[in-house]
């Protein structure tokens, strides 16, 4: 029973936000989670590697996504990570829940790691059950790529633009031009690759699904609302121009242009 890929995804997840939790607790900053979050989609993609005998195609494409997609973004986590500086999502669930903070934040930690397993059962979809096509894979690794650039290029024009500018002001420079969250936009094209991949199984539904509640998260859920609550808060009238003007979250021309 405690072979199986799954079963050994959620144990593995489980324990590592329980580390990230505790560093947490020691440190009072939960930035952690989402550390831990992305490991734990990269060790549920090694456990299916390890456990399950696939064809050469569908070991490289996994390989490819999530693994490369997700040490890309656990690198950017990783080296903006500042142990003095909790992101303002976390203060504010601090400041939220006066009263048994800690037993909350736990709860929260382990609720992330449910979320990275349910987050890798496309690429265990895409391991057990595609037999790929040319035209698959080859239309796969290109949509895959173009998405790979594009949030590479978002992350990396904001932190040069917070480097280089105070916290106040608000970076609409390069891809942020065109839309306020480019990060996000790029993150969620990235998740079509599963529904190409798994187009003529009976995972492909589910693999929709996935894009949908992706989506979901992004817009009405942890990504665009709470980031630009915290944003109009810290900024005020300059942020709210910028909603203005800039498209929330698919790239878009700016109304003033």
């Amino acid at each position: 029973m405690f072979s199986h890929p799954i079963i050994l995804c959620i144990l593995s997840c489980v324990f590592v936000q329980l580390l990230a939790w505790n560093r947490q607790r020691l440190t009072s900053n939960a930035d952690t989670v989402d550390i831990a979050w992305t490991l734990g989609i990269i060790l549920c993609a090694v456990i299916f590697l390890v456990q399950v005998n696939a064809p050469w195609e569908n070991i490289m494409l996994v390989m490819l996504f999530p693994i490369l997609w997700y040490l890309r973004l656990l690198f950017h986590l990783v080296i903006r990570y500042d142990v003095r500086h909790e992101d303002s999502r976390y203060q504010n669930l601090r400041a939220h829940w006066s009263e048994g903070t800690q037993l909350k934040f736990l709860s929260f930690f382990l609720f992330q790691a449910v979320l990275s397993v349910l987050f890798s059962l496309p690429a265990y979809w895409v391991i057990t059950s595609a037999v790929l096509t040319n035209i698959q894979i080859i239309s796969a690794v290109v949509w895959g790529v173009l998405a790979l650039i594009g949030v590479t290029i978002s992350d990396h024009q904001l932190l040069q633009f917070k480097r280089n500018h105070d916290n106040s002001q608000v970076c609409d420079q390069g891809l942020w031009k065109y839309s306020r969250h480019p990060n996000y936009f790029f993150e969620w094209l990235h998740w079509f690759v599963y529904p190409i991949l798994l187009w003529d199984t009976s995972y492909f539904g589910w693999s929709c699904l996935v894009v949908g509640v992706m989506l979901l998260f992004l817009l009405k859920l942890t990504g665009i609302p709470f980031s630009e609550q915290q944003a109009l808060k810290k900024r005020g009238q300059l942020y709210q121009d910028y909603m203005n003007r800039t498209s929330a979250f698919i790239l878009w021309r700016p109304k003033n242009d």
